[in-house]
Order: C-alpha cells, then sequence, then structure tokens
C-alpha cells in the first residue's frame, strides 16, 4: 500500500491515487531523482502536515524549513524533501517528492561551504600539540614540513594574497604580503610587518601567528559535505588517489590561528556548496550517488565509471522493442575562472594563441620575459633558452640506416657565470626525440614558442626584433572547436591562480620570502583582527573566491602548484618518493582533459544515442540497480539515464528505461579530433645524441681502406700477377672501385652498454664496425720502368670483396621532452 508520511505521519490519500517517480543518473541530469507533481485533497490533516498551504495569510513558506517526506510502497522505501507547488481548498495540494540527490541539490544550491554544520574548531591538543598559538605554529611547522597528503586534512605552505606598490626614487618596489612565509625552514610570523597605508610605507604591530593559515584538502572538504547531509562517503578518491589527495582550496585568512583556536569556518572560500561540487564535475568529472536510507553516499569519476566492466545486461527485464534517438555529436568544452590578476590567458583557446606556430620544440627555461637575443654566424640563440637544438638541419634517411642526428650548431653556450638578475640554472637542451626542430611557418618567419618553468607562462619570441612579441597565462579554455559540432560547455566556479616570482627580501612584509608561490592576489581577509590597509587598495580581502592548487612536500618543505614541475624543469620528487604528474590545466598531455574527459569526450563525439524501452523489473532486482555502474544492452555497453514507473506497483514494476550508450561506432581517428598539443610539464629526460661521427662514404676512399680491400681479395683468391712489363696485370690500390657501405653490427642506437647520462652535454666516445664493399679490377699497366704511369682498368671485375674497418661517434647527452 502506497504511503506518503510527514513527520512520521500519513497523508491522507484518495482511493487509486498513484505517484510518478523518475529515477535520473547525476551524470546526464542535473535535478536528481523526483516525484511527477501529484494532487492529494487539502484535508485538515494534510494541511498541517503540509504547512497549511492553501491559507495566504498563514505567515510561513510552507517549503521552508525543509519538509521531509517518505514514500512508501511495501519493500520500496525512499526519503526525500516534499515541495509544495499550488495549493487551494477546492483544487488540493499539489507537491512533489525530491528523492537522493535531488534532496542534496536544494540544499547546497543556497548554502555555503562556510554554512556546514560539520565544521570543527580546532586547539592544539585535538592535533598532538600544546593549546594557544604557539602550538598551532607548531602544528602548521609540522604540515609544512611533512604532512601526509592522505593522513592530515591540512596543508601549509607560501601564498602571495598581496601586493602593493609604490614609487620609490623613481623605481616602483612590490611590497608581497606573503601568507606562511617560512622562517628557517619553521612557520614563525614576525609582529611587525611594513604595509602601504595611503601612500607611506607604515610599520604595523600585529598579532601573534599573523599571516599564518593552513589550506584544506579536497577530500577533507567532502567529507565535511555529506557529514552535514547526515552521510558518509564510501569511497573518496580524492583521498586514497595520490594525485588527487594533494588537492588544496586556498584561503586568505591571516589570522586564522591569532585568537590560539583554528575554525574551518575560516579556511572556507566564499562559495556556495553547489558551486565547490559543480568545480570537482568539470574538472575532474565527480559525479554520485547519495542513499538517504542507507546514509552512504558513493563517490566517483567519470573516467572510471565508463572504464567499469558491466554489471549485468539489460535485454532479459524488456517487455517490448526498443526506440534508439540518435543524438547530436558533441564535444567536451571546458573552462573555468579567471579573473585574479595574473590569471587571464591573452585568448580563450591555446590553438590561437599558438596560431601558425609549431610546439613540438618549444623554447624552455626561466624567466622568458628577459631572455636576450644573442646573434651567431647567420643564426643566434636566447640566452636563456635550455634548448640548443633548432638550428640543426634534417638530411633525408639513409635507405639502409637511419640518418645520425644532426651536428651540434656552433654558437656559444650561456654563459654560466652571468649576473643579470636572473636565476642560474644549468638548463641546456630538451627535444622530442622524434620531433623535427621547430620551424616558423610564412605567416610568422620569425616568431618561436617559448614556456617558463613552473609559472607555464608562454611566450612568442621575436628573432628579426630580437624581443619578447607576446606572453600569456596558461589557463585556456579547452574548446577544440571542432567543426560541425556543438560543445558540451561545462564551466567551473573556481578561479584559475597562477604562479608567480616573489620578493620580498628586505622589504619588511614579514618573514624574507624569494621564490615562486601561488599569487592568490585577493587581499589578506581578517576575521578576528583588523589590520588597516590602504583606504584605494583594489584587493580587500573582502572575499576568498573558490580557488584550488597542489600541495606538493618535496626536500622538508610544501609548495603549492599547478603542477609537479621544478626550477629546472625536470619532474618533481616527493619526499615520499613519488613523482606526480597531474597538472591543473585543462590543455596538453598532462591536462584535465587527458586525464579526467577524453574518453567520454570520444563518446559524445561517436556514441551518443540512448535507448528507450519498456520493463519489468522486481523490486528487489530495481533496488541492486546502480546508476553509476554500466550495463549491457545487446552486447553495447550503456549507462542506465532514467528509470520511470508509478506508484503503488505489484512486486514486479513496471519501469520505463532510458539508457545511454558508451560504445563508440564508426570508423575515426580521435588524436586527430581531439588534436591534444603534444606537450607535457615535468616530462624530460637525458639522452645520447650524436655531435659527430667518421662514419661516411669517405671511408671507402681511404687509401689504407682501399689497399686493405685489394690485399684481401688476392689473399682469398691466390691471385697472382702476369704479364709482361709495358703489358702487365695486377691487382693493387688502384684495383678497389667502392661499390657500398653500411654499418655492423652494434650502432650507437643499439649498443646497450652506453653509459647512462647524469648531466647536459656529457660526451661519450665509442667505436663501431662498418662494411666496405668494392668492385675488384685487375689494373692494365702499359707503363715502362724510366717512363711515366700509364694504366688503365680492365672493362669487367674480377669479383667483389667486403672489409671491415672501425670508424669512431661522439655522443652529447641532452634533454629529450618525453
Amino acid at each position: 500500500m502506497l504511503e506518503i508520511r510527514i513527520n512520521n505521519e500519513p497523508l491522507d490519500i484518495p482511493a487509486g491515487f498513484s505517484v510518478e517517480i523518475e529515477d535520473t543518473n547525476p551524470i546526464f541530469n542535473e535535478r536528481g531523482s523526483q516525484s511527477i507533481p501529484a494532487t492529494v485533497p487539502a484535508s485538515a490533516k494534510n494541511e498541517r502536515l503540509l504547512g497549511f498551504p492553501s491559507r495566504i495569510d498563514t505567515g510561513r513558506d510552507p517549503n521552508q524549513p525543509e519538509v521531509i517526506a517518505v514514500v512508501s510502497d511495501g519493500a520500496y522505501i525512499r526519503r526525500g524533501i516534499a515541495n509544495v507547488t499550488s495549493a487551494g481548498r477546492a483544487e488540493g495540494i499539489t507537491f512533489n517528492v525530491g528523492l537522493d540527490n535531488s534532496t542534496a541539490y536544494s540544499r547546497w544550491s543556497e548554502k555555503k561551504l562556510s554554512e556546514l554544520s560539520t565544521l570543527p574548531v580546532i586547539e592544539g591538543e585535538d592535533v598532538g600539540f600544546n593549546n594557544g598559538v604557539s602550538g598551532l605554529l607548531d602544528y602548521l611547522t609540522y604540515l609544512y614540513q611533512r604532512a601526509s597528503p592522505g593522513r592530515d586534512p591540512l596543508a601549509v605552505f607560501p601564498v602571495a594574497v598581496g601586493n602593493e606598490s609604490i614609487q620609490q626614487d623613481d623605481t616602483e618596489k612590490i611590497y608581497w604580503e606573503v601568507l606562511n612565509a617560512p622562517a628557517s625552514g619553521i612557520i614563525n610570523p614576525p609582529t611587525k610587518v611594513k604595509r602601504i597605508i595611503d601612500g607611506e610605507i607604515t610599520e604595523v604591530t600585529v598579532p601573534a601567528g599573523y599571516c599564518s593559515t593552513p589550506f584544506l584538502r579536497v577530500w577533507k572538504v567532502l567529507e565535511l559535505i555529506f557529514a552535514d547531509l547526515g552521510v558518509t562517503i564510501e569511497h573518496n578518491d580524492f583521498r586514497h588517489d595520490n594525485e588527487l589527495n594533494r588537492l588544496v582550496v586556498l584561503n586568505n585568512a591571516a589570522d586564522a590561528i591569532c585568537t590560539g583556536v583554528l575554525k574551518y569556518h575560516d579556511l572556507m572560500p566564499d562559495c556556495t556548496v553547489s558551486e565547490f561540487m559543480n568545480a570537482l564535475w568539470v574538472r575532474f568529472g565527480l559525479v554520485y550517488n547519495i542513499n538517504f536510507d542507507t546514509k552512504k553516499a558513493s563517490l566517483r569519476l567519470l573516467r572510471d565509471i565508463i572504464s567499469y566492466p558491466a554489471a549485468r545486461e539489460m535485454v532479459t527485464l524488456t517487455t517490448g522493442p526498443e526506440l534508439i534517438n540518435y543524438e547530436a555529436r558533441q564535444y567536451i568544452k571546458l573552462s573555468a575562472k579567471t579573473s585574479l590578476e595574473g590569471a587571464a590567458p591573452a585568448t580563450e583557446r591555446f590553438e590561437d594563441f599558438i596560431k601558425g606556430l609549431d610546439i613540438r620544440a618549444v623554447h624552455l627555461g626561466n624567466h622568458v620575459s628577459q631572455w636576450t637575443y644573442v646573434p651567431s654566424g647567420s643564426g643566434g640563440a636566447w640566452d636563456g633558452d635550455v634548448r640548443d637544438d633548432h638550428y640543426w638541419v634534417w638530411e633525408p634517411d639513409d635507405p639502409d640506416y637511419p640518418d645520425p642526428e644532426p651536428p651540434e650548431p656552433d654558437y656559444p653556450e650561456p654563459d654560466d657565470d652571468r649576473d643579470d638578475g636572473r636565476d642560474d640554472y644549468a638548463l641546456y637542451s630538451s627535444r622530442a626525440a622524434t620531433a623535427p626542430a621547430m620551424q616558423p611557418t610564412d605567416d610568422n618567419p620569425n616568431t618561436f614558442l617559448a614556456r617558463e618553468f613552473i609559472t607555464g607562462t608562454w611566450y612568442k619570441l621575436d628573432n628579426t626584433n630580437r624581443t619578447v612579441k607576446a606572453a600569456s597565462s596558461s589557463f585556456f579554455n579547452w574548446d577544440p572547436a571542432t567543426p560541425g559540432l556543438d560543445p558540451l560547455d561545462l564551466s567551473s566556479d573556481d578561479e584559475c591562480v597562477p604562479i608567480m616570482r616573489v620578493d620580498t627580501v628586505g622589504l619588511g612584509t614579514g618573514n624574507s620570502f624569494n621564490d615562486k608561490c601561488p599569487a592568490y592576489l585577493t587581499g589578506a581577509r581578517h576575521y578576528h583582527s583588523y589590520i588597516k590597509g590602504s583606504e584605494d587598495a583594489e584587493d580587500t580581502g573582502d572575499t576568498t573566491p573558490l580557488a584550488f592548487v597542489i600541495a606538493y612536500t618535496t626536500g622538508g618543505q610544501t609548495i603549492g602548484r599547478i603542477n609537479a614541475e621544478s626550477d629546472t624543469g625536470k619532474p618533481l620528487t616527493m619526499d615520499d618518493g613519488s613523482t606526480p604528474t597531474l597538472s591543473l590545466l585543462f590543455q596538453f598531455q598532462d591536462g584535465l582533459f587527458v586525464k579526467f574527459w577524453a574518453g567520454y569526450d570520444e563518446i559524445l563525439r561517436h556514441g551518443n544515442r540512448s535507448v528507450e524501452v519498456p520493463t519489468r523489473i522486481d523490486k528487489l532486482t530495481f533496488f541492486r540497480l546502480d546508476t553509476l555502474s554500466p550495463v549491457m544492452f545487446r552486447g553495447v555497453r550503456c549507462m542506465i539515464d532514467t528509470l520511470s514507473y508509478s506508484l503503488p506497483a505489484s512486486a514486479d514494476m513496471s519501469v520505463d528505461l532510458k539508457l545511454r550508450t558508451i560504445s563508440t561506432h564508426g570508423e575515426y581517428n580521435i588524436k586527430d579530433e581531439q588534436n591534444v598539443p603534444e606537450f607535457s610539464a615535468a616530462t624530460r629526460h637525458l639522452e645520447w645524441f650524436l655531435k659527430s661521427e667518421t662514419y661516411s662514404e669517405d671511408l671507402l676512399h681511404v687509401t689504407a681502406n682501399k689497399q686493405a680491400a685489394a690485399d684481401k681479395y688476392k689473399a682469398d683468391t691466390g691471385y697472382t700477377p702476369h704479364g709482361t712489363e709495358g703489358d702487365w696485370w695486377t691487382v693493387n690500390v688502384n684495383s678497389s672501385v667502392p661499390v657500398s657501405i653500411i654499418r655492423k653490427g652494434l650502432t650507437w642506437q643499439t649498443d646497450g652498454s652506453k653509459p647512462i647520462p647524469v648531466s647536459h652535454g656529457d660526451r661519450n666516445y665509442r667505436k663501431y664496425k662498418a662494411l666496405l664493399t668494392y668492385d675488384i679490377f685487375e689494373v692494365h699497366d702499359l707503363s715502362y720502368q724510366d717512363g711515366p704511369d700509364d694504366w688503365e682498368l680492365d672493362e669487367v671485375a674480377l669479383g667483389y670483396v667486403s672489409i671491415e674497418v672501425e670508424y669512431s661517434v661522439e655522443l652529447v647527452a641532452r634533454w629529450v621532452n618525453d
């Protein structure tokens, strides 16, 4: 028997009353499972239970606070939120019930993260340290030095929140404000700092612990969100995945620990729960199903869902023929906010920024904006460029053996002893082993691409004018703009955070800091103190926008980054020995599209079909169906989209089933269609390249080699000269006519005994064998003892002979992009 209970009392429902319910898959639907609006009589009991909705003078909203409804029909029991849509004494009360995810959506759309009921207040003794500010500073130091991403819910690293500037002696000075600037490896901020107040540099006394704050890991925020709903997470990838558990949410709280306690409220961004969850959907494809009856939430990533094995074959449940709908083909478009200073790219699409330029051999290094063009002969180089292969000339391959790598150009190496204000790193080379050197196009004959390590800033270098032509952040949208296809436009609610070089040495704005860190330039926010700043400051700290970075603990300290790239352009190695590869950029081979969205994009392009079919499903089987697990339908992998049915129902429910295919069809080249730029950050390794070798056709013309060939022929055949003076026949050095040269046995490419290169520029000298083949002709010597040389070769060769000779190679170690 169908019942709808409000506050544990059943509503009065008429005989024959039924309610239609549609359960939905959160991948394809945003509103969640809910009932179709149904109408019950405006009886006194119903009026009371539903908040007297038919009375306009009731003085309250019947839907606020939430009205919890339980829908039951035998073994079918579901809990949700009743939502009254209309009411009249004659017409009755019309309402629907939002179930499971729909309940969460309703609550989350208005609730801010800082309003969660589960936010704790932490004292030092709660985390194993002394109470008070000093104990919390010790805790933050521990988190800075050796936090465990899957265990510790917080991370600590330097973040710049302000960068006010002032003119001093015709020079603009930036007074950076940095949270968590360490002093001798610990978090111990000063109690006096300098700030620009109304155009003047002013020393300000601040409370103990000022400018120190931890950042919440995303996995912890998720736990707090679902705990607020009264459910627990069955499996949290953001905690257990060794890439995702490093992801943190930034805040700009300058006085988070100044009261001696740490309130999670102060660490939360100014966004709703819905906006936070949407950001995780857009960036990582996070979806979830909530079951309020079991009090469990299942969190999964779309990239994993579409690769799961199918749970069951659904065709056995059908009661009629299916209808197949061929949906419009689409592609994924990804974007996020870029309103923070330094975040906005020069163009929305990376393809538009590099238009006409080849990315395969991009220039790489630090401080690209300060590079100087150094002419050399007919070419030249940029002095900060770690690559030294851009001017090599590539020749066609030999038919018998791949050509050696082109020789190193003859221009000066960068000066390691320069003193130009740039970082002095031993950074040279980096070339994709299979990619030709970058060539400018006709549209851009003297313009080349460059990229800066860690910041990821892209530049265009103008060789003609010897200037940096243009620059852009890396926060491009992912939008391949495939012709003929409409985008599935996914826009995140979080802000992209640039990484900048920050230098506070000698300024007195806090502990001295000179390094790269996230530039979350929102201004410092004050919850428990008042630190006056400039009246006209653009960033007042009044807001804390949602923003993510990745916390990496390496070398006994934690840093905030958008990818795991070091100052040398090589991968970062964590203190636990791992080498993360995740990037927060949408673009490139290590970006979010490739790692989380490429598979679903392929489905939208070549498998976007839906199937509608009537079924009959017993209630036990019905409750075992999981919309986040694939199923099979006539051998094709699918996902359940919707399940539509009416209550009350018998033991076997009549259900209209809608499926979406996740198998693709047709012939296509997905790599060409998606056209992901062939680039990844921090994916370099050393390889040997050929600098020079003596292997060439010149070896065939070396006199000693020709003589050796003639001697070998005579030894092999027993040939003896014959004739008389003036008519003498012999085999000598002139008999050897070159035919071919090939490499024999090991080559430098196949030689497994080569040592592993240790550093760029290492040299290795080796010897290998070549096989020289000659045709051997008799020499007809027509000369006499006292006369000039006079000889000719016979018209027909006696035969041929091959000899082995050594040739030398010189190898040089260079960086190569993986």
